[in-house]
């Protein structure tokens, strides 16, 4: 079966593939050559005198949030660890996810990685590119015990543990509340409403909503989806060869929103990072966002609310499920022994209660690590995160964990823009999409 990734990023390297293959021959003929005792001594010497690498990805890179923390994190865990060098290659926003499957498409996979639930995780699964925890987890129980329980369906697969639930995350709508209290404006709980305060923002020179065709950009489409359709609608976006009515429903409320000049006019062309600065640097009034925006924000003149209702049911309907502080170990790794133990030592410290009161009380991560004292978290905002929780009639996680990855980046968010400006219609946008889809599930022999 050939690999499910993006045919434009395994094209991008296939330059390298003859260079790579002949190293790649090299090293797995050095390592399965039989080695004497004194070899052996030697090489436990090197991890001894820390000479041990860890590959670490994550998306926490960059402008992320996280990112400052995590570096952090990782140089306590070298400093009191001496026989270990952690190589971070964490990376912002959508590079990572080009990274990390090129990296398993060249075969030169990251030792431990972080990564949201979703197809791309599902088919490393499948490929057996990630390992099995189950029996990690069965002989430490104190460490299995250390998390919330309910977020265990998430990081399991066929009745497997791959991951380590670290993150727990939910999306919102992101207010700068002071430019609605400059023009005396109500912040909308229902989709007329947020059509009604656009139009008037548009008509002050504020850009409503933040918002770019990127994958992190469709938060506000997901939003829509969560609001329209069922639970099981949701988490089932295929049925009988043809996607689920609140997919495509979901579609033409965005449409609403970009001709009532919502959106910035070239949000065709931002990128990820340009359109949280629009957010942050007050030229746009909301934003679509995560919990793990939160540190970004000035708690004086921001705040959160469950996004505005589209049908009206009453209910109020949340994304909440696990983010990108899911950890993993490559199979790759983990048939090294030596970095096998070194890979559980790294996840028990990053899963730690240490180090998620650090993350917490650093950047209010929403923890599904329990925490017993209580932490001391200043950003009030991290608070109304939890109360949003306790407060939803409905969570649900998010849209693109249930939709083919290649399908959703490619097709869906970059076909969106055509869309929106009336170029291509929604029956030729789905059935590029449910195309695309089943070409990719004939690929992987489904």
């Amino acid at each position: 079966m050939k690999n499910a990734f993006d045919k434009r990023h395994v094209l991008s390297i296939s330059f390298l593939v003859p260079l790579v293959t002949t190293l790649a021959i090299i090293i797995i003929l050095i390592l399965n050559t039989p080695k004497t005792v004194e070899e052996n001594v030697i090489i436990e010497n090197e991890n001894v005198e820390g000479k041990t690498e860890i590959r670490f990805l994550s998306q926490w890179g960059g402008s992320d949030p996280y990112a400052d923390t995590l570096s952090f994190v990782l140089q306590k865990f070298q400093e009191e660890n001496a026989g270990i060098t952690i190589v971070n290659e964490s990376l912002f926003g959508d590079d990572f996810l080009i990274k990390l499957q090129t990296d398993f498409a060249s075969g030169n996979p990251p030792d431990v990685f972080g990564l949201f639930p979703g197809s791309v995780r599902d088919i490393l699964i499948q490929r057996h590119k990630i390992a099995d925890l189950t029996e990690v987890f069965k002989k430490d129980v104190k460490w299995y015990q250390s998390f919330y329980p309910s977020m265990w369906k998430y990081v399991t697969f066929n009745g497997k543990i791959y991951g380590v639930p670290l993150e727990t995350i939910v999306e919102c709508l992101f207010v700068n509340k002071d430019i609605f209290e400059r023009y005396s404006l109500k912040v909308p709980q229902t989709f007329d409403e947020l059509l009604n305060v656009s139009k008037i923002l548009k008509s002050k020179g504020i850009i409503p909503i933040a918002f770019n065709a990127s994958p992190e950009g469709t938060y506000i489409y997901q939003n829509i989806i969560v609001s329209i359709g069922t639970k099981h609608d949701v988490e089932n976006p295929l049925k009988s060869g043809e996607f689920a009515s609140p997919y495509i429903k979901a579609l033409d409320y965005l449409k609403a929103l970009y001709k009532a000049g919502a959106f910035p006019a070239n949000y065709y062309s931002l990128t990820s990072k340009q359109r949280n600065d629009l957010f942050l640097t007050k030229k746009a009034a909301m934003i679509v966002q995560g919990s793990w925006f939160i540190p970004k924000c000035d708690p004086q003149t921001v705040d959160i609310y469950f996004f505005p209702q589209v049908n009206d049911t009453g209910k109020k309907h949340l994304i909440y499920g696990l983010g990108g502080g899911t950890f993993y170990v490559s199979s790759q790794a983990w048939q090294d022994r030596t970095k096998r133990s070194w890979a559980i030592k790294l996840l028990k410290f990053l899963t730690s209660e240490k180090v998620a009161r650090i993350f917490v009380e650093r950047t209010g991560l929403i923890s599904n690590v329990k925490i017993k004292n209580p932490h001391n978290v200043k950003n009030p905002l991290r608070s109304k995160v939890e109360g949003l929780i306790k407060e939803a009639d409905v969570l649900v996680a998010p849209p693109d964990h249930f939709v083919d990855r290649m399908v959703w980046e490619e097709v869906i968010t970059k076909n969106i823009p055509y869309y929106l400006q009336g170029t291509i219609s929604s029956k030729l946008f789905w059935e590029r999409a449910i195309k695309a889809w089943k070409e990719n599930m004939e690929k992987l022999g489904e």
